[in-house]
């Protein structure tokens, strides 16, 4: 017979070890998630050229011109034809509509590495293959069962003999259709209150959206209101009670300094009411300035938008007027503008899921009124259910069977001794498949919850990763205003009475504080904040300054020149030789020769000088590569292969020669210019070399060494060069 005892694992849990576990868990979290964004932040940051002296023809040179010019000079898709590279680097996320891509972005531009669409659900395809055709990849998001692009100005002609080549309504619906591999995202954040939310989970996603409850679950968030008035069907098709119902619980909500912190939206079923709407409201603010200054206030204005293009609006309150109705003699068509079409049920959709903390519907029409054997319109059909959810709540909506009873479990089990002891508890809390186990009511406030339970049940299970159950469900919770605590089933099999004790304990605790909470506390400011950004001003440092500085060696005697070609003196030789080399590799083949003969005051050796010196440069194995007329001395060929120096004349010390400076470290001085300026002409790029070596003017040497640099550069894989002979530098 198996007993917790005999395992080893099992016998040897605790929930305090558990507990203790899951916090320093969130805590590693939390450090990895701070230092992920200043490592991407740190990385972005390397990649912006410092702004110091910059050429005229570099692409940071063309970017200061058109800012200084204030965009006169230069049309912005020219400007960003002209700096490419420096526009990833400044902006390596663009935000863009797509007819913005068209203009702006030229299809020869290097590929963007991902495109993202968001509510790709109204994007027609022929409007995003153009984006689609500029990146590698491409993420296509949006949501099937939301509003589809607008059909208001198009033509309903199809070509019947090429049918496979006609487009489906959206980006999206072609992407579904072609079975392009899919992700579905099912947690939903934006309503702070479930029954924002419930409607549409259990009526278009058949309850697979994960909504979070919330600590006042036992009321909705989602009233009805019934005006009295009618819908002017034969003239004007303006709704004027609701307008006006709608205006007065505006101005209500602006005239209250709690209520005003919410934001407002407003949606209406005609383009008519909305622009009815936005005229009483603008009328009202004639009437008192001082409503149009709280409404500029307000951390998001005011919303008035139609069915059409509400889609990816959002606020805290929803005020919504459905408009049509009841005209005057009390007759009822069942026209209901765009629920009418083909997809209506899914601007409805939109419509009711805009809001974040309450939505209130205005309607003259009740749902008994909405008779759907005269109508074929799944719009009209989800709308009378909507205002029958909007005027009984929850208990409208079918729930799954096995989500209706209580499980038999765990939760149970602890509820009932909490009732036993007094408490009013409650077990699976919510209306998706994600529950609240055990909430106990507060005895202050019914309407609301004093404490979460999570037992580590079904929840716990079907959690995808411990990330999910441990950090991010409890977070949103926390978010939503849940005080949640968790109890384990070994637990409560060791000692039942010490953990029903640390329950009261935090229900004693969450009463306490709900009783001593400030009063303006009551009301939370959830405005979102604007994070305060500081940027430190880095001094421009220029590809000169981060050069080394070129320190020449320093000649030293050794012997006379009568001395240099004895044979005894031949290791003194190749000492000098090598002394040379480690002050100043790579060094041409000429300057090694002429400052090893400086130790022995030489100036212009014979014959046997140069038999002298060459035997022992032999004898030494230097590695040496070729220049132009030169050959340079490495100190192996290691140093050679990774060379990634660029030394320079500082301090009025000794010049080289342009030949005299090797092809490799030429191509260092490249990479730093090309670090400032991105990518240059050529013919820029070689005098810009040339300066920075200390030469002002060109000459044949000059040019056609830093030429050399360059194709080095290149073949070191430190630039591209283009058909049109612009160098850029490779990231």
């Amino acid at each position: 017979m198996f007993t917790v005892s005999s395992d080893s694992v099992l016998s040897d849990f605790g929930g305090a070890q558990l507990d203790d576990s899951i916090a320093r868990y969130k805590d590693i979290i939390s450090q990895f998630e701070e230092l992920t964004v200043k490592e991407l932040a740190a990385k972005l940051s390397a990649k912006l050229p410092t702004v110091g002296t910059s050429n005229a023809g570099s692409e940071i040179g063309i970017l200061q011109k058109a800012i200084k010019s204030g965009g006169r000079m230069m049309p912005i898709r020219k400007l960003f034809d002209s700096i490419p590279n420096l526009l990833r680097r400044m902006c390596p996320c663009m935000l863009m509509s797509p007819i913005s891509v068209a203009q702006y972005i030229d299809p020869a531009y290097p590929k963007f590495d991902l495109v993202i669409f968001d509510e790709a659900s109204q994007l027609p395809t022929c409007e995003a293959v153009g984006a689609i055709a500029r990146g590698e990849n491409v993420i296509v998001v949006g949501d099937p069962k939301q509003l589809p692009p607008t059909s208001f100005f198009t033509t309903n002609s199809v070509d019947a003999e090429n049918h496979e080549k006609e487009d489906l309504e959206s980006v999206l619906d072609d992407c579904l259709a072609l079975s392009m591999p899919q992700k579905h995202l099912l947690w939903h954040y934006r309503s702070r209150h479930e029954s924002l939310i419930a409607y549409s989970n259990a009526k278009y996603y058949d309850n697979k959206l994960m909504t979070f409850p919330s600590p006042n679950d036992l009321v909705s968030e989602v009233s009805h209101v019934k005006v009295e008035g009618y819908y002017d069907k034969g003239s004007s098709k303006q709704n004027k009670a609701e307008a006006r119902a709608v205006v007065d619980e505006i101005v209500r909500r602006m005239s209250d300094e709690k209520l005003r912190r919410d934001s407002i939206g407003v949606v209406t079923f005609s383009l008519v009411q909305q622009v009815l709407i936005d005229d009483m409201l603008a009328d009202e603010y004639r009437k008192n300035p001082q409503l149009e200054a709280w409404a500029n206030e307000m951390y998001e204005p005011i919303l008035i938008k139609n069915l059409e293009n509400v889609q990816g609006d959002e606020r805290d309150v929803i005020l919504f007027s459905v408009g049509y109705g009841p005209d005057k003699d009390g007759k009822v068509s069942m026209n209901f503008g765009p629920l009418n079409r083909d997809g209506g049920w899914r601007r409805l959709n939109v419509a009711i899921s805009r809001s974040r903390k309450k939505m209130i519907v205005y309607s003259v029409i009740t749902p008994d009124q909405i008779d759907l054997s005269r109508t074929r319109s799944d719009g009209v059909a989800g709308l009378k259910g909507f205002l029958e959810f909007a005027q009984k709540g929850k208990n409208t909506l079918s729930v799954k069977q096995d989500a209706m009873s209580a499980q038999e479990g765990i939760e149970r089990v602890i509820a009932d001794e909490l009732i036993s002891a007094g408490y009013d508890a409650k077990c699976n809390i919510g209306c998706s498949d994600y529950k609240i186990d055990i909430a106990i009511v507060n005895p202050d406030n019914p309407d609301m919850y004093l404490l979460g339970i999570m037992c580590d049940g079904k929840n716990h299970l079907e959690a995808a990763t411990a990330r999910d159950r441990t950090v991010l469900q409890p977070s949103v919770l926390r978010g939503l205003g849940w005080n949640i605590m968790n109890v384990y089933v070994l637990d409560w099999l060791d000692n039942k009475e010490k953990v029903l004790q640390k329950i009261r304990a935090a229900i004693d605790t969450a009463l306490e504080n709900y009783r001593n909470k400030p009063a303006e506390e009551a009301v939370p400011d959830t405005a979102p904040k604007k994070q305060e950004i500081s940027f430190e001003k880095e001094e421009s440092v220029s590809a000169l300054d981060r050069c080394q500085s070129y320190v020449p060696f320093e000649p030293y005697t050794i012997g006379t020149a009568e001395e240099f070609a004895k044979p005894e003196n031949a290791d003194k030789i190749k000492q000098a030789i090598a002394g040379v080399l480690k002050a100043e590799a790579p060094i041409s083949r000429d300057s090694l020769y002429k400052k090893v003969l400086s130790c022995w005051t030489i100036s212009r050796g014979g014959a046997a000088v140069k038999n002298a010196y060459d035997s022992a440069f032999s004898a030494l194995s230097i590695y040496t590569t070729s220049g132009i007329n030169n050959e340079f001395c490495w100190l192996s060929e290691e140093q050679a292969a990774g060379y990634e120096i660029c030394r320079v004349t500082k301090d009025g010390c000794e010049k080289r020669g342009m030949d005299e400076i090797a092809p490799e470290e030429i191509a260092c001085g490249v990479r730093l210019i090309l670090t400032d300026q991105i990518s240059m002409a050529r013919g820029e790029l070689i005098r810009e070399t040339a300066r920075l070596f200390g030469f002002a003017r060109l000459g044949g040497v000059i040019e056609s060494c830093a030429d050399i640099g360059i194709h080095c550069a290149l073949a070191r894989g430190f630039v591209t060069v283009d058909e049109n002979d612009k160098v850029t530098l490779k990231e």
